[in-house]
């Protein structure tokens, strides 16, 4: 195994030349690789390369409320249509309270109407004032 000569660390090393370092040291056993191995590598690196470089963004838009201002990408669409499944969400769950609140105002006329039919009293005595009168006494006792 060839060892190459590495100079000495020392205290005061800035980052190029810690990466001189580990570039010298992965140089020197780089030589020592299968082909095939270098070829992976040399791959990977371009992929890397490659991910780390900024895209082009195709336009730049104003930015308004909710929506990114670019039209160059993916990231546009996606953070639009998660806003927008949003907004239907809420709305269907506003329409959905709302249309509770209805059958339930209507379920409870629904029983006082029954409660009226079917009660023994006659019709005209709900239509008498003093009746009505005697009813709110009833109820705060």
């Amino acid at each position: 195994m060839n060892r190459t000569h590495l100079p000495p660390p020392s205290s005061n090393l800035d980052e190029a030349a810690i990466g001189r370092r580990a570039h010298a040291a992965l140089e020197a056993t780089c030589s020592e690789l299968p082909p095939d191995i270098v070829f992976r590598l040399r791959q990977s690196r371009e992929r890397a390369i490659a991910a780390a470089q900024p895209r082009r963004r195709l336009a730049l838009l104003p930015r308004l409320a909710g929506m990114a201002g670019t039209l160059g990408g993916g990231d546009w669409l996606r953070q639009n249509l998660v806003s927008a499944t949003g907004v239907v969400l809420l709305a269907l769950i506003a329409a959905f309270a709302s249309q509770q609140s209805q059958d339930e105002r209507f379920n409870e006329s629904m029983d006082i109407d029954t409660a009226l039919l079917t009660d023994d009293l006659p019709i005209d005595a709900y239509l008498d004032r003093g009746f009505g009168n005697w009813l709110d006494s009833q109820g705060e006792r």
